[in-house]
């Protein structure tokens, strides 16, 4: 199988601007990792579109099509044509993961990643508060940002309903900080500040299926009034099997086209324990150290979810720290 592995960041899709240094590096993480654990497939034939700014170890027999600001716009459709299958990893803002997920089923080719619809529905933070709350989900409240929602809560957390992580939030204790900021604050959310530890689940989920690899802490510091994730503890112990293994289930019933590696970002609280915040619908940070910790080939397992189950089996367990910033 010709599989076409397309990381947005590192794989030409920024090939005409500057590379924002702290998406390069989450990019060039995960990508790193992803190759490493896709290599030793003997099925499986990479092609890997490369920015010729971005330093990746790559496999002697993949196909490297280095790109850069010269190089046609249309370069991406051409490979989707080109391969079997194709996994794209990319920013859910703007859009963006969608519209490649979109081209890959415009060409009838394998998708290793959710349906567009499902894609663009959990990039909208809105959105996917309304629709777990719907299916009795507990989740962290979520408002649409205007004067009157800022006034819900003693402290609010401010992000753009489409941001990733941290990216862009803020934290705003009274109006006036509303007053000076509104002018900037476009398409952004409102949900409280809630005290507790920032934890996320490493999921595969298949057709109204859901399975947990990993949970995973993750190091978060508030500065200057903004939220900065720098590290991620991988394959922590579980405090809540039984709550999180029902929250996986009645989050696939929820969106049964949820497909391949799913990121669930928690707060887990000391009296209403824990509390669902976004769903990531595609490889996150927290991917790269699962190999290291469990033994488990994440890449094998989502590919053998086009035929079968997946067989998730650790051979270790051990608690692998995978910074941010690739130091």
């Amino acid at each position: 199988m010709k599989l076409l592995v397309f990381e947005y960041i590192c794989g030409g899709g920024m090939a005409d601007q500057a590379l924002p240094d702290c998406l390069a590096a989450e990019g060039r993480l995960m990508l790193q990792a992803l190759i490493d654990q896709l290599k030793d497939l003997a099925a499986i034939q990479l092609i890997i579109p490369l920015d010729k700014r971005c330093n990746i170890v790559v496999p002697a027999n993949a196909e490297i099509i280095w790109i850069d600001d010269q190089s046609p716009k249309n370069y991406l459709s051409d490979l989707i044509a080109r391969s079997d299958a194709v996994w794209p990893l990319a920013p859910e803002s703007q859009g963006l993961l969608a519209e490649i997920a979109q081209q890959v089923l415009d060409q009838n080719k394998p998708l290793l990643l959710s349906s567009p619809t499902t894609v663009k529905l959990c990039s909208d933070k809105l959105a996917t508060y309304h629709t777990l709350i719907d299916h009795n989900i507990a989740c962290v409240e979520t408002l649409a940002l205007n004067p009157n929602s800022l006034n819900q809560f003693p402290i609010s957390v401010l992000k753009p309903i489409d941001g990733l992580g941290c990216e862009g939030s803020i934290v705003v204790d009274n109006p006036q900080q509303f007053q000076q900021l509104k002018s900037e604050l476009t398409h952004y959310i409102v949900q409280p500040y809630i005290a507790g530890q920032a934890v996320s689940l490493s999921c595969l989920f298949k057709q109204g299926q859901g399975w947990l690899l990993t949970c995973n802490q993750q190091q978060i510091q508030l500065k200057q009034q903004q939220f900065n994730l720098s590290a991620c503890l991988v394959n922590v112990p579980n405090r809540y099997p039984d709550v999180y293994q029902n929250l996986i289930d009645q989050i696939a019933k929820a969106l049964p086209e949820l497909w391949g590696y799913i990121g669930i970002d928690l707060i887990e609280t000391a009296e209403q324990g824990p509390l669902l915040l976004e769903i990531n619908p595609r490889l996150t940070t927290s991917f790269v150290g699962i190999y290291p910790a469990t033994g488990i080939n994440v890449a094998e397992q989502v590919i053998q979810l086009l035929t079968n189950d997946p067989q998730i089996k650790p051979t270790q367990q051990q608690i692998v720290t995978v910074d941010i910033h690739g130091n």
